[in-house]
């Protein structure tokens, strides 16, 4: 036992020299290795699979934070549901959390300089509104607040509860077709 205490005692020396965290590991390595009983050189030198893989995850996660797009440079877009329609109110959402989640756009407010999106929902079959929808969906360009929108482009399509995230994606990719081509407009 008193062999242990002085062996840590010389870890935690050669780790505080080494090390500018030494001693914090040092601490650490002694009382985890008295509560398995190895010695802590030997329990530093093991790690985990589940351990490495979490600090592989960890890795890639600030990697991908690195490569996000800064807001500055992501394309703003503004999302206006029209209409009362349960299936187009639930479009409306996971067209808007498509967006949120894209590296190419970001949510803007109503008064901003914007690629605004004006989605129109009615039931497909007003006796039974849950079955589908069809919607209508305008892009705009607009520079602010009171100033008159510039038309982009429109289309209309039919959805259902199945196709919501993929009618949702979908509207995205054109949406950034369109800010590709009418790029000049974000121009400062």
């Amino acid at each position: 036992m008193h062999i242990a205490r002085s062996l840590a005692v010389v870890v935690l020396l050669l780790l505080t020299f080494l090390l500018p965290c030494g001693p914090v590991l040092a601490q650490q390595a002694p009382a985890k290795a008295a509560e398995t009983g190895q010695k802590p050189e030997a329990k530093a030198e093991q790690k985990p699979p589940k351990a490495e893989a979490k600090a592989e995850a960890k890795s890639e996660a600030k990697a991908e934070k690195k490569r996000e797009v800064p807001d500055a440079e992501r394309v703003p877009v503004f999302v206006e549901a029209v209409g009362e329609d349960v299936l187009g109110q639930r479009l409306v959402f996971e067209l808007r959390e498509a967006l949120r989640t894209s590296a190419g756009f970001r949510l803007a407010k109503a008064g901003d300089k914007a690629l605004r999106m004006r989605v129109a929902a009615v039931p497909e079959f007003k006796e039974r509104p849950q079955i589908g929808s069809a919607y209508a969906v305008t892009w705009l360009f607009s520079e602010g607040g009171n100033v008159l929108s510039y038309y982009l482009e429109s289309g209309l399509g039919l959805v259902d509860e199945t196709r919501l995230k993929g009618e949702a994606q979908s509207l995205v990719a054109r949406t950034d077709e369109l800010a590709g081509r009418f790029a000049y407009l974000f121009a400062e």
